[in-house]
């Protein structure tokens, strides 16, 4: 069998080129994961093919299915929409389509990228787990390499509606009473939460927790934003008067999913966040995909300009203390 590599932040791109960044919240269309999984789109079988029935590849795809969905917990996802997936949910199912090919031996570049503390854990041991399936797995880089070193400095705690209770600094953003479901998934119960002018939160939780979803509901790229009691600048969206482009113009984005839709480097990102009109500052995983070295540079760049600017109010989505510009001392744990 052949040696296959892969890098999944550029099988991310091409998976989901061509959306956009919110069609996650706009209803549940696209490919499922259970068809992406499917042998014939595993194999890019062209269904108009006849006489060729790809036996033998048949026969290796059935015997590891179930032992790769195991392994990497995909069986949960089958019946969602790939599109639908936080960042780390689609790389287990990318990762999970190159093993459904059955390479002899597959080379994963950027591993740990997108996937929290606990999935980068088992990564290291899913090599052992994958071989029994008759795949060497080769993951390329260690975690610090990948710009996500252990760090045991992340105080555990489990925070729900919070804020520094600063009384002189006004609200930036404000939720009350937010509950989001999906299904019978539910992200959000009773969420409140109170972020202040020159506040610096980092914001954690498992893939799929809901920290992707907690950003759009304060762009505004989510359209539940407007269902519930969410303010950003002491104005709620839909109010008389209020429009999103109005607020927008306040908030700098930075975020890795960006890149992965609509391939606009994350330096031209910062490059249009870091400007005077910036009131609020979210960056969602700034770092993935890149190296230790070009990190550590713009989360530097990041640290001067909030310096600079002590008013902004800024919010850091990370899985390790590593990916978090310095001065961030807030956190909430979904």
């Amino acid at each position: 069998m052949a040696s296959e590599k892969v890098s999944l932040g550029d099988e991310q791109s091409a998976a989901v080129g061509g959306g956009w960044t919110a069609m996650r919240y706009y209803g549940d269309d696209g490919a499922s994961v259970a068809e992406m999984l499917s042998f014939k789109a595993v194999f890019d079988i062209n269904p108009f093919e006849v006489g060729n029935k790809h036996a033998e590849e048949r026969k290796r795809y059935a015997s590891r299915r179930q032992a790769v969905l195991d392994a990497l917990c995909v069986k949960e996802l089958l019946r969602r929409s790939f599109s639908s997936l936080s960042n780390g949910e689609m790389r287990r199912v990318l990762l999970a389509r190159a093993l459904l090919k059955c390479p002899g031996r597959l080379v994963v570049h950027d591993p740990f990228d997108g996937l929290d503390p606990d999935w980068r854990a088992r990564m290291g041991r899913l090599s052992r787990m994958i071989r029994e399936t008759g795949t060497e797995l080769v993951l390329e880089g260690s975690p610090s390499a990948c710009g996500v070193r252990p760090d045991r400095s992340w105080t555990q705690r489990r925070i729900a509606g919070v804020s520094s209770g600063v009384a002189n600094h006004s609200p930036v953003v404000e939720m009350r009473g937010v509950n989001v479901s999906f299904g019978r998934r539910t992200l959000f119960k009773d969420f409140a939460w109170t972020v202040r002018e020159g506040e610096r939160w980092i914001l954690r939780g498992p893939n799929g927790s809901g920290k992707t979803t907690l950003l759009a509901l304060i762009t505004g790229d989510s359209p539940m934003s407007y269902a519930f009691d969410v303010r950003l600048f002491g104005k709620r969206r839909g109010a008389h008067g209020v429009s999103l482009a109005s607020l927008r113009r306040h908030v700098g984005v930075v975020s890795a999913e960006r890149e992965a839709v609509l391939g606009e480097p994350v330096e031209s990102q910062l490059a249009a966040a870091l400007v005077p009109a910036t009131r609020l500052l979210l960056l969602d995983e700034p770092c993935c995909n890149m190296s230790s070295n070009k990190a550590r540079r713009m989360l530097d760049a990041v640290s001067r300009w909030l310096d600079a600017h002590p008013r902004v109010a800024a919010v850091c989505v990370a899985h390790s203390r590593a990916q978090v510009p310095s001065g961030f001392d807030l956190q909430i744990m979904l």
